[in-house]
C-alpha cells in the first residue's frame, strides 16, 4: 500500500522543486549589453601585391642566383695567405661533415692502430692515420685507443685559410 502511495508522493515533490525562472529575457539581453566591451581594434591595412610578368627569355632564371651575387660569393685566392693544396676528394668519409661522424671503435695490428667511424646511414668505415675524412680536408693525424686527432683546415671566407685540431672520442 505504501508504494502505491510512494510513487505519486515522489512525483509531485520533484514537480514542486522544479520553479521556472519568471526574469524577463529582454531584460537579460540588456544587462549583458551594457556590460559587453565595445572597444573594437582597428586592423593593420593589407598590403597591396603587385604582379609582373615574367619574360623566360628576357629575364634571369628565377632560380639562379644573379650574376653579381655569384661573383661576390666566390672566394679569391690571396697571394698574401696561406692555401691549401688542392687534391681531389676520394675518400669514403670526405662527404660527411665532422659533426655526423661518430667513432665507435679502435683496432690495434702490429703496433698501429686503425678507427673504426660510423656515418649516418649506420655503416662503419674503418680509417688509418694519414687519410682524410669530413668535409674540410680534415686528414686524421692520430688514433689512440680512445680518441682520433684530425687536422682541418677551414675557409675564412675571404680567400685564406685556417687549420685547427678536432678529436673525435670513443663513444
Amino acid at each position: 500500500m505504501k508504494a502505491k502511495w510512494l510513487c505519486p508522493s515522489l512525483l509531485v515533490i520533484l514537480l514542486v522543486g522544479c520553479r521556472a525562472n519568471h526574469d524577463s529575457l529582454d531584460d537579460y539581453i540588456v544587462q549583458t549589453k551594457k556590460t559587453a566591451q565595445h572597444e573594437v581594434k582597428a586592423l593593420t591595412p593589407v598590403l597591396e601585391f603587385v604582379t609582373s610578368d615574367y619574360d623566360a627569355h628576357a629575364n634571369r632564371s628565377p632560380f639562379v642566383l644573379p650574376q653579381a651575387a655569384l661573383v661576390l660569393n666566390q672566394p679569391q685566392l690571396r697571394a698574401d695567405c696561406w692555401q691549401p693544396k688542392r687534391r681531389q676528394k676520394n675518400g669514403a668519409l670526405e662527404r660527411f661533415p665532422l659533426e655526423k661522424l661518430s667513432l665507435k671503435g679502435v683496432m690495434s695490428r702490429n703496433g698501429s692502430n686503425s678507427a673504426l667511424v660510423q656515418t649516418p646511414s649506420g655503416d662503419l668505415v674503418k680509417i688509418n692515420a694519414g687519410q682524410y675524412i669530413g668535409l674540410n680536408n680534415g686528414k686524421v693525424v692520430k688514433v689512440t685507443e680512445s680518441y682520433m686527432q684530425i687536422d682541418e683546415t677551414l675557409p675564412d671566407g675571404l680567400g685564406c685559410w685556417s687549420r685547427r685540431n678536432v678529436k673525435l672520442a670513443l663513444n
